[in-house]
């Protein structure tokens, strides 16, 4: 994949690509940039995704009622263009209309998303992905996304990390001050001798004679703690270690907490109790499986404080009709999905919620915990 280092080199070879060429591309898709890549979206600034189940280079298989919560990104009335420009093309879906494709891979929305540069639809179903280009990075490192953001990894996915304490001057890397014994616990991200810059990836000589990446001037190292892509035990220690965040994540309202559960680590409210949402439609829930009585007597919404601001992928909603109260305006939702906490549940952790009024078709059709997944890759 074609990917660049820097904003100046992005910028450079939009216009020399002609991402922004012609007024189909300018009509249809624009980018956000961050120093983490570069970011696919629509005229109006929300994201579009990749489906993981497109596997045929130009062939969509969202179709029929997943098309209708996943619409393809179609060529509008004023897109007039060759067939590709560059690694964009319109490519035939089924019945004849056509679609954006990037590098054969089909192009979507996600009907939820309503804020701008807010992806709703990032991970859903484990086979949804922001449309996301990442920078260029040398052989032996990559980027990872975990729940703290955009990470630095080498190529088993470890966390990279840089020390508060070797700050580069003008970007560049000053002395290690992780020596000897130091090195007991961290170990250098090591660069070939004939290593050359890639973007803002330079190699730097050690006082020890090894050769080290560098990012921006910072120093790369691995923790000998991390066993296993996603673990980050080496963020925080001795106050100078940081996990090589490129970008972060952003953070969850102030009301939202991480308990361990039966299940792995949950989010809940400020008290502790675990938060759900919903498979599908509450009213569907209401006519099949649990009437209003039994929703009102196990369910509460989480209803926002005056002031409240939508975070990342947690915004805020209307309240679904049969659970609406008196001067309740608007309440939580995660990834666009109402959240509910469960009357039951005693204790932070609890999860006696978990999968209620799924009925006899199973599948996703009920209450679900809101689950934090370390590593977003795995």
């Amino acid at each position: 994949m074609t990917r660049f280092a820097t904003r100046d080199r992005y910028r450079a070879a939009i216009l020399c690509f002609g991402f922004f060429a012609g007024q189909a591309m300018a009509a249809d898709i624009t980018e956000r940039v961050t120093p983490a890549g570069r970011y696919l979206q629509d005229a109006k600034g929300l994201p579009l995704y990749f489906y993981a189940r497109d596997v045929a280079p130009g062939v969509s298989t969202c179709v029929g009622d997943c098309a209708k919560s996943w619409p393809p990104l179609q060529p509008t009335a004023a897109a007039v263009t060759p067939a590709t420009i560059k690694d964009f093309a319109q490519i035939a879906r089924e019945g004849g209309a056509e679609q954006w494709a990037y590098r054969g891979r089909p192009l979507y929305r996600y009907a939820k998303d309503e804020i701008p540069s807010q992806p709703q639809g990032d991970r859903v179903g484990n086979a949804w992905s922001v449309a996301f280009v990442p920078l260029q990075t040398p052989p032996g490192i990559g980027l990872r996304a975990l729940f703290v953001g955009r990470v630095l990894v080498d190529a088993r996915g470890r966390s990279l990390y840089w020390r508060d304490d070797e700050r580069p001057r003008e970007e560049r890397a000053v002395e290690a001050a992780c020596e000897r014994e130091c090195l007991r616990n961290w170990s250098v991200v090591e660069a070939p001798l004939l290593a050359n810059a890639v973007g803002e990836f330079r190699p730097s000589m050690r006082r020890d004679g090894l050769q080290q990446w560098t990012y921006r001037g910072k120093r790369l190292y691995l923790a000998r703690a991390d066993a296993h892509p996603g673990d980050t035990r080496g963020d925080g220690v001795d106050r100078v270690w940081r996990l090589a965040v490129l970008e972060a994540a952003p953070a969850p309202p102030a009301w939202v907490t991480v308990q361990a559960s039966d299940m792995g680590e949950v989010f809940a409210d400020a008290k502790g109790a675990t938060l759900y949402t919903l498979g599908l439609p509450i009213e569907k829930i209401r006519k099949t499986t649990c009437d209003e009585n039994c929703i009102r007597r196990n369910w509460r919404l989480v209803p926002s404080s005056a002031g409240a601001t939508a975070s990342g992928e947690w915004t805020l909603v209307k309240p679904p009709a049969v659970l609406a109260t008196p001067g309740v305006k608007t309440v939580w939702a995660y990834k666009g999905d109402v959240l509910y906490t469960h009357t039951r549940d005693r204790g932070p952790g609890a999860i006696g919620g978990d999968k209620w009024a799924v009925g006899a078709s199973g599948g996703t059709n009920g209450w679900y915990p809101v689950l934090r997944r370390r590593d977003y890759e795995e």
